[in-house]
């Protein structure tokens, strides 16, 4: 009975949120709600790049140990999504989104809520669908006894952060908003002094001296945000809902995108100053973004120099489009040119 426990306990689910922006039907449901000038509604954050096929093939070879994974989707999946393949659950809004929530044309609602999705594993990782395996992961990359592997690198956010979200990088009000609601909760300093090996851990390498020089302070200022897979705890979603589910439920509310909003890197601050991780190594570089020329980001996939990036839509004319869709599709196609068995075709 204890040998079953065990397993249970090291069970891993992957969560995948995907939108197919070209949709027509989507688009017009989102055109039904667009129209706060408030609200972030870029087209970078929908247009549908064709890649989706390179995130299961990724999975299948890179990660084979994966329990199930949840595709999270408001639309139908794709015509050669192998919908009956066993370890895949298939999650509509519906399915898990409270009725207040919906429709959802934010991600934030969609993040925040992952731990009503039914049977959803303890142990989860988190995906963006504009984040992709190149190389072979272990469980341990991800989890290891029982808690997310994770760094709690100080970084503040700057008041030049601030300025370029005026410019349109909207993401920086959230991960300010983020910091400010982390504070409300916690005590910086009795983090620390709680589990000092957590937060000062010499496995950050040269990104600690970051968190050593921020120590005068008596406040969170921020942290270093890598825009990768993020590993949760299932609890601590419900935690965060039971102790600041004001500040979820009016984030959740938005239908699109706004600058008040939290998101799910709240979550993962919880879980920081919680102490619920195990210090890992900070990533290098692996995110980026696409541009009409995408020399580095082609080398990077082709060459498996990391084991995960992400791949930032980019401001890209109508008539480069094509050309860098072609580049980008083909360089994951020379690291996974068989299908998966996730695909029917």
């Amino acid at each position: 009975m204890q040998t079953v426990q065990k397993k249970e306990d090291q069970q891993i689910d992957f969560v995948l949120a995907w939108v197919d922006g070209s949709d027509p039907d989507w688009q017009r449901r989102k055109a039904q709600i667009v129209g706060d000038a408030s609200a972030d509604d870029s087209v970078f954050r929908y247009r549908e790049w064709g890649l989706l096929p390179y995130w299961f093939r990724g999975v299948e070879r890179f990660a084979p140990w994966v329990r199930k994974i949840h595709l999270i989707c408001d639309q139908e999946p794709p015509a050669w999504l192998n919908t009956d393949h066993p370890q895949l659950h298939i999650v509509r809004h519906e399915d898990y989104l409270p009725d207040a929530y919906r429709p959802a044309f934010s991600s934030h609602p969609i993040e925040l809520n992952l731990h009503r999705i039914p049977g959803l594993s303890e142990q989860f990782v988190y995906f963006n669908d504009d984040m992709y395996l190149v190389c072979a992961r272990s469980p341990e990359d991800f989890f290891r006894h029982g808690l997310p592997v994770d760094n709690a690198v100080m970084n503040p956010v700057s008041t030049t952060d601030l300025k370029m979200a005026e410019c349109g990088n909207k993401i920086l009000y959230y991960l300010y908003n983020d910091v400010q609601y982390l504070n409300r909760r916690y005590d910086l300093r009795a983090c620390i002094r709680k589990h000092p090996g957590k937060w000062l851990s010499p496995v950050y390498g040269k990104y600690l001296l970051r968190s050593l020089m921020l120590l005068p302070w008596p406040r969170f200022l921020g942290f270093r945000v890598e825009h990768l897979a993020q590993p949760f705890l299932k609890k601590t979603f419900f935690k965060a809902w039971e102790t600041d589910g004001d500040i979820l439920d009016a984030t959740c509310r938005h239908h699109l995108r706004d600058d008040h909003d939290v998101n799910q890197w709240l979550l993962r601050m919880f879980q920081l100053a919680e102490g619920a991780f195990i210090p890992g190594k900070p990533a290098g570089k692996a995110s980026f973004v696409l541009s009409e020329d995408n020399e580095e980001i082609i080398r990077v996939i082709t060459g498996q120099q990391m084991p995960m990036i992400c791949i930032n839509d980019g401001n890209i004319s109508k008539d480069a489009f094509p050309r860098v869709q072609v580049e980008i599709c083909g360089a994951f196609a020379q690291i996974l040119p068989e299908r998966s068995r996730f695909e029917r075709f």
